[in-house]
């Protein structure tokens, strides 16, 4: 499941502690996506303002799906409190 819902909505800089959550490297994260340490350094570092990569987004929810968290950080929220 995506998170947030819309991936169009994600931040990158959010998505590189999801990563080290998992307890990934910036080379098997990398790898995984098919791109070099430098580009994967450029996501994880881009402004909330900006344009960013789906696919590498997308790799990371791959990630999310077969490894277990090393850090619990909660429950994902719904969107639907208010």
């Amino acid at each position: 499941m995506t998170f947030p819902h819309d991936p169009h909505d994600r931040l990158p800089r959010g998505d590189k502690n999801r990563r080290l959550s998992l307890g990934a490297t910036n080379e098997e994260m990398a790898a995984a996506v098919g791109i070099t340490v430098e580009e994967l350094y450029e996501y994880e570092h881009t402004q909330p303002d900006r344009r960013f990569s789906l696919e590498i987004a997308a790799a990371l929810e791959c990630l999310e799906a077969t490894r277990v968290p090393l850090v619990y950080n909660g429950p994902v929220p719904h969107g639907d409190a208010g």
